[in-house]
């Protein structure tokens, strides 16, 4: 049964620590000569990583792995490991450490890092140029997850303003599709796209001008009471947005709306609260070291 644990264990340093030499072996005497303990080979590691030396970093944490098996920074030296490749721009391998961490240490405390690091892999990628909103919405999904699993976690501040930030590009980039479809004349096209904004993402920078163009369209295809009701909705949340004035005069010559200011109290509009931080770019990757 021992003989069985022993080989369960070193198969699982195996799995975990072959991302990290790049398909080398690495030199015997760097373990046989080390004189440094775990703790020390930890905080050592760390050093060379705040001065960009990932390979050497990887060779001390490497150490911890092979000469410390059951140490606590056995299984801190994995996400470590994780976190040069990511600073490394290697985000699969990222992933795969990641969650192999997660698979062997269910219950470790550092478990809130390893879906962290994972989510940043997607998180990162979107400000390329060939981005694709699907790798917006899986960081969405993974850091409302650790939000929702792991409350009152270290990182979730940082985690809360880049789901603020995701929300923004997703609505910015459905914002583009409903104009598309407005310039073709496909209002139906469109409104797959606003009423998705308006659903899914209305504290974004984009509902005020997402509400002028629900309210537009409907208008245009003589739905008035719900163009209304979406004005009502910009009316009340933001009188003094550009995009109401627009919405108010499209609207002007309705008998109901003509000369009275609060004609959109009557239709009972949603509450809707912008996120209090101002809109940040996608491009703040910033991500938070391991605790």
């Amino acid at each position: 049964m021992l003989k069985s644990i022993l080989i369960l264990f070193f198969l699982l340093l195996i799995s975990c620590s072959s991302y990290d030499k790049e398909g080398n072996q690495s030199d015997p005497n760097l373990y046989k000569n080390n004189t440094l303990s775990d703790k020390e080979l930890f905080e050592l590691a760390n050093n060379h990583i705040s001065n960009d030396r990932f390979e050497t970093a990887l060779i001390e944490l490497d150490k911890i792995e092979v000469l410390f098996p059951s140490s606590k920074y056995t299984s801190k030296s994995i996400l470590l490991t994780a976190y040069i490749h990511f600073l490394k721009k290697d985000y699969e391998k990222t992933r795969v450490i990641s969650e192999n961490f997660k698979r062997y240490y269910p219950g470790n405390i550092d478990i809130v890092y390893a879906n962290y690091l994972e989510a940043m892999t997607y998180y990162v990628l979107i400000k390329k140029s060939d981005y694709s909103p699907k790798n917006a919405e899986i960081a969405l999904e993974k850091f409302t997850f650790i939000l929702n699993a792991y409350p009152n976690n270290k990182y979730e501040v940082d985690i809360t303003t880049k789901i603020k930030i995701i929300n923004n590009n997703l609505a910015e980039g459905k914002l583009e599709k409903a104009k598309f479809y407005i310039n073709k004349g496909n209002y139906n096209g469109a409104l797959v796209y606003l009423l998705e904004i308006f659903e899914n993402h209305n504290t974004s920078s984009t509902i005020t001008e997402t509400l002028y163009l629900l309210s537009k369209i409907y208008y245009d295809i003589d739905e008035i009471e719900i163009s209304k009701s979406y004005a009502s909705i910009l009316g009340y949340n933001f009188p003094d947005s550009s995009w109401y004035s627009r919405s108010y005069k499209l609207l002007n010559n309705l008998e109901d709306i003509k000369d009275n200011e609060k004609w959109f109290e009557k239709y009972n509009p949603l509450n809707i609260l912008i996120d209090d931080e101002k809109k940040q770019s996608s491009n703040d990757s910033n991500i938070q070291t391991l605790k």
